[in-house]
């Protein structure tokens, strides 16, 4: 498993200092940056002896993030209604216990000081994790949620087990055939988008294997097939009768 971490549109330097001396604590894969609204050289004073992690971040736009196995979401605001998918939120335990048993490459996604992550971005996210606090104030320092993420990730990483997870390519074939069914079965155009973003969130979190996946596949592709059969059946049987 390999982790980075990406900040979206970062306004202080104290804190992308700060998160530099995660990334160095922790030996992330590399840190990176989303738009800032930073002074890169004043963030250094911050880094201390992690001013090196900061030189080396990667300066992009949300869309390098695509590139990601898993995109984790993180949120102050976590759903409070059941039909709000996109908020659905998972605490850092069982964060841990995903992505240490995944073996591709993943990305914790830290929003804006100001207003954190938009729905927009959170959609685009396979999972979204959420710290609760006992009080109604659950705002978190960027820094300080981070250090609170990776140390729960990486303080039981001894138990490791490697799985043939399911790639994004099968997860994405999953998808398709799943979105095609509901449409035979007249399932309303409008609900199609949180249909996908429910089934890629219950993926990520049960970290489907490949044979799992590929066996979900095979049932909705026959069960598709089965539909198709049967009207052309009716249709041709329909014609029959017409033409009689």
């Amino acid at each position: 498993m390999r982790l980075s971490v990406a900040l979206c549109e970062p306004m202080y330097e104290v804190n992308v200092g700060h998160i530099a001396r995660l990334v160095m604590n922790f030996g992330l894969d590399e840190l990176i940056l989303i738009d800032p609204k930073v002074d890169l050289n004043k963030a250094r004073i911050f880094a201390a002896h992690a001013a090196h992690i900061v030189d080396n971040a990667r300066l992009v736009s949300f869309d390098y993030l695509k590139g990601f196995d898993m995109l984790i979401g993180t949120t102050s605001v976590p759903a409070r209604r059941r039909s709000n998918i996109v908020r659905d939120a998972i605490q850092p335990k069982v964060l841990a216990s995903i992505v240490n048993l995944m073996n591709g490459n993943a990305c914790i996604l830290l929003g804006r000081e100001s207003i954190g992550l938009t729905n927009e971005e959170l959609k685009r996210c396979n999972v979204v994790v959420s710290i609760d606090t006992p009080t109604d104030y659950k705002a978190l320092n960027i820094s300080h949620a981070l250090a609170i993420l990776l140390y729960e990730i990486y303080r039981d990483n001894n138990t490791i087990s490697m799985r043939d997870n399911a790639s994004k390519h099968e997860i994405e074939l999953l998808k398709g055939y799943a979105i095609r069914l509901a449409r035979l079965a007249g399932v309303r155009e409008h609900k199609i988008p949180m249909l996908n973003l429910a089934i890629e969130r219950i993926m990520s979190r049960s970290m489907a294997t490949s044979k799992e996946v590929m066996l979900l596949v095979t049932l909705l592709r026959g069960a598709i097939n089965a539909i198709e059969h049967n009207r052309r059946y009716d249709d041709n049987h329909i014609q029959g009768e017409l033409v009689n």
